[in-house]
């Protein structure tokens, strides 16, 4: 099944509630606080999944999805059923002009529990307007808890061939909000009904690309990546606006309207499983930031990989009960940056991929839409490291961001690396 799907599947409609609130000046998302929970897994209560969809040129459409598991259900009274109240509060504001173009409080009460699995899905319908831009100010609110999470999304109007435009559902026609697919996996494309194109130009390209280098290397800044497709194909929309492909070969389909406009829709086959790290095969590529190249080669060229990765932890450790603990830690955080980090590549492979995993999580995260700033330590302690990346324009992924390398983090790398090789977490 497509994304792992969670039972019970809950769809709200929000239509019941809708409180429209007055008109003031849209609430920006602070860039000046320390954000490091949202790459801590578990600490970040609520932690919904967005996708905007411009269904004409007057309607967009946010589709969003809550975790039951991350949200508090209690009971009034020993005889009454488990409830939890969310409260999700929007701002959407004109790009350009600044002014608030629409604003409601929106709430609703599910009944379950916290050992119930299901999602909540539900759909918020906004009024925009085409060639305009706006931003979006979400937030949610787990009422029981008293724990809540605030979100800026960028709502583009002005280009016909943006993601936005496209709606990606999976195989039973529910919408996609995480673009990971497995092998023989169905994929169905809604185009907005007011782009009149008949079919669409599908590029593939094979994401068996080199993963990221060291911190203090400052070669890899300059160095040309060749990305051309290995096939390209026309798909034709049918007479519903929607088209449907099957996903077949492992690596990156991206979606464009004609040769010359590079956005559009994107998708990806990573490995099987994907997000998570379940083969032997797949747990020999993250072991390249802690491995020599020949201990890495002789992984990749065991008859059984499954032996060989069990021995070399345990070389490592120096015991199978501290090689075990190693072993749940590190691949915890590569799965964790391939939750948080994908873009074209898996998460492991970027650059916040490879700091995340040797180093952790960090103390501080500044956050910012062009660059993010990690700083492990106490801030504005000279003994702490800082990590500084920039986002990256990239027309098949908004979430590929390069690390400012420098050969001051040498020290610090081997450091933690050495940690690693040793036995010890870092």
């Amino acid at each position: 099944m497509i994304l792992n799907k969670l039972k019970n599947k809950l769809t709200i409609i929000l239509s019941i509630v809708v409180l429209t609130l007055g008109c003031k000046s849209g609430e920006k998302a602070a860039t000046n606080k320390n954000v490091a929970g949202i790459y801590m897994p578990g600490l970040n209560l609520i932690d919904p999944d967005y996708k905007v969809f411009h269904k004409n040129d007057s309607l967009t459409e946010l589709h969003f999805r809550l975790n039951s598991e991350n949200i508090l259900y209690t009971k009034k009274r020993s005889d009454t059923a488990f409830s939890a109240n969310i409260l999700i509060k929007y701002e959407l504001t004109d790009k350009g002009t600044e002014m608030l173009a629409d604003s409601a409080s929106i709430f609703f009460t599910d009944y379950g529990n916290n050992k119930q699995k299901k999602y909540l899905d539900g759909l918020i319908k906004l009024k925009t307007a085409t060639a305009k831009n706006y931003n979006l100010v979400i937030t949610v609110n787990d009422l029981t808890r008293d724990h809540y999470i605030r979100k800026r999304l960028t709502i583009n109007r002005s280009d016909i061939n943006h993601p936005q435009n496209y709606l990606m559902l999976d195989s039973n026609y529910s919408v996609v909000f995480k673009n990971h697919f497995n092998s023989n996996d169905i994929v169905h494309i809604k185009k907005n009904e007011t782009n009149p194109a008949k079919s669409i130009i599908l590029k593939f390209y094979s994401t068996k690309l080199p993963i990221a280098k060291p911190p203090f290397s400052v070669d890899a800044e300059t160095e040309a990546m060749v990305f051309k497709p290995k096939f390209t194909s026309l798909i034709d929309f049918d007479s519903t606006g929607m088209l449907t492909h099957r996903v077949i070969d492992k690596g990156l389909y991206h979606f464009q309207g004609t040769e010359n406009v590079n956005s559009g829709p994107t998708l990806f086959n990573f490995q099987e499983h994907f997000p998570k790290v379940l083969s032997p095969e797949n747990m020999i590529g993250p072991m390249r930031y802690i491995s020599t190249k020949k201990e890495y080669a002789a992984l990749n060229e065991s008859e059984n990989k499954k032996i060989a990765v069990d021995q070399h932890w345990i070389n490592v450790a120096g015991s199978s009960e501290r090689a075990r603990t190693l072993i749940r830690e590190y691949y915890t955080r590569v799965e964790s940056a391939n939750n948080y980090f994908t873009s074209y590549l898996e998460g492991w492979k970027t650059d916040r991929g490879l700091i995340y995993i040797i180093y952790g999580t960090p103390n501080v995260v500044y956050k910012n839409k062009d660059y993010e700033n990690w700083i492990y330590g106490e801030e504005n302690n000279m003994m702490s490291i800082s990590f500084v990346f920039h986002k990256v324009n990239n027309p098949v992924s908004n979430n590929d961001y390069s690390l400012s390398r420098s050969p001051m983090f040498k020290s610090s790398w081997f450091r933690a690396v050495d940690s690693w090789r040793n036995g010890r977490i870092y």
